[in-house]
């Protein structure tokens, strides 16, 4: 499956031996837990931040770990903007789209954004350094028109601003 449901041109790599690494991991992770199910978030974020991104190897895994079936864990990884079915580049941009950000300009920055790299939602740039998608809302309408790249949030945004942001990133 592809970046958020859109087909993907390759079939996903063997993640075996990093998920094999990371077992150790998802026994402490696991243990803090009165239910297993519960650390299912946690270890989601555990593979994708080894492997870059949850495939169905990873959800079989997870699912494993947290004593879920693949299905439920499919659900969570759907369900949550944070978990990437397909690579996504060094600096991943959200860029909210709702009501707020829509009447304080996001289109026309959006289409900027676009514009300077290239690339339409749900894609990525050739060298891999950006990938870029149109979020739903980043729950801080009070600061719109806003973006996030990796953890990062950035607010109150102009074309100005963004090339600043953009071209500051190694």
């Amino acid at each position: 499956m592809g970046y958020k449901g859109k087909a993907c041109d390759k079939p996903a790599p063997d993640f075996s031996s990093k998920l094999k690494a990371l077992d150790a991991q998802a026994e402490l992770i696991v243990a803090k837990y009165d239910q297993k199910s519960a650390a299912t978030l946690t270890l989601l974020h555990l593979a994708q931040d080894a492997c870059g991104y949850v495939t169905p190897e990873i959800e079989q895994w997870v699912a494993r770990w947290a004593d879920v079936t693949p299905v439920h864990v499919h659900g969570v990884v759907t369900f949550y903007s944070m978990y990437h079915q397909a690579p996504v580049g060094r600096h991943h941009i959200r860029f909210c789209t709702t009501t707020s950000c829509v009447l304080n300009g996001s289109e026309d920055l959006l289409g900027h954004v676009k514009k300077k790299l290239g690339i339409q939602n749900g894609g990525v740039t050739p060298d891999g350094k950006y990938s870029l998608e149109e979020s739903e809302c980043l729950c801080a309408c009070d600061q719109a028109p806003v973006m996030q790249v990796g953890d990062d949030y950035h607010s109150q945004l102009t074309a100005k601003k963004i090339d600043r942001i953009l071209d500051g990133l190694k």
